[in-house]
């Protein structure tokens, strides 16, 4: 599939686009001539982030399904279209499996996941309506594909959004549609996450389960406009999986070799 090759005067959404890597990617659409909606649920640091990048700020909650939906339509009757959106917003915490909550599972699985899904039930159908096609890009993880300790809430639901966005994709292609669908999986990309566990319900005490840096494996830290341009980079080639980090093929091997050896052991009763 091919993807977006030129964004300049596309209409791109960014979910969680008031910091971190939707901010980047945001920043690096827009300076790539891109009409830009930047969504967040902090009303403050959206507000100063749109005049910081030249973007439009719209306030909305994406485990609300309606709230998204009202975000599409809105788009669609200020600028007429939309070309390319990026279901970013994303939280942790990133703890021991002990030390979580059901409650916290329940907040990460909300907004990563459902927050997701109802970014994809929204807009697709305007990306496929798109005679231009269009590009859509859901924000996974590293621990989408590999799973270090303490990340089971946070990796559980980065592992549905890789399997959501393969099904899809290959839904897409099964139609012939225009519509290109990613998935983001970076590694150590500057932001805010680790403060955000900050702010699920119930926290007691007001210190997150950990941090980031906490439970992230060493590594060469990015800046998230650099990542950005990795990103559009792969949305440009129509890539279904978008890495930021190399780095962390040893792992992905490691644990692949290991479901191979359970199939050749299995092969073998």
């Amino acid at each position: 599939m091919t993807g977006i090759k030129d964004f300049s005067g596309r209409v791109a959404v960014v979910t969680g686009g008031a910091s971190g890597i939707g901010k980047g990617l945001a920043q690096r659409l827009v300076d790539e001539g891109a009409q830009v909606v930047i969504a967040d649920h902090d009303a403050s640091l959206l507000a100063a982030t749109a005049e910081d990048i030249a973007a439009t700020p719209y306030v909305v909650d994406v485990r609300d399904a309606a709230a998204v939906q009202e975000l599409a339509d809105w788009t669609v009757d200020r600028f007429g279209t939309v070309d390319f959106v990026a279901n970013n917003a994303g939280v942790g915490p990133l703890a021991p499996f002990d030390e979580l909550t059901l409650d916290d599972f329940r907040w990460v699985f909300d907004i990563n996941v459902h927050g997701v899904v109802h970014g994809m039930k929204a807009f697709l159908p305007l990306l496929k309506a798109n005679p231009d096609g269009g590009g859509m890009l859901n924000t996974a993880s590293m621990a989408g594909l590999v799973t270090p300790p303490g990340m089971s809430a946070y990796a559980a639901s980065k592992f549905a959004v890789v399997a959501l966005t393969e099904t899809v994709r290959a839904e897409l292609e099964a139609e012939g549609s225009q519509v290109v669908l990613s998935v983001l999986a970076p590694a150590q990309v500057r932001s805010n996450i680790g403060e955000n566990a900050l702010k699920r319900p119930g926290l007691a005490g007001g210190a997150p389960h950990g941090s980031n840096d906490d439970h992230l494996p060493p590594g060469e830290w990015m800046e998230a406009y650099d990542a950005a341009g990795i990103i559009l980079d792969g949305v440009r080639r129509g890539d279904l999986y978008i890495i930021t980090h190399p780095q962390g093929l040893p792992m992905l091997e490691s644990r692949h070799a290991g479901i191979a050896r359970a199939f050749t052991a299995a092969a073998a009763r």
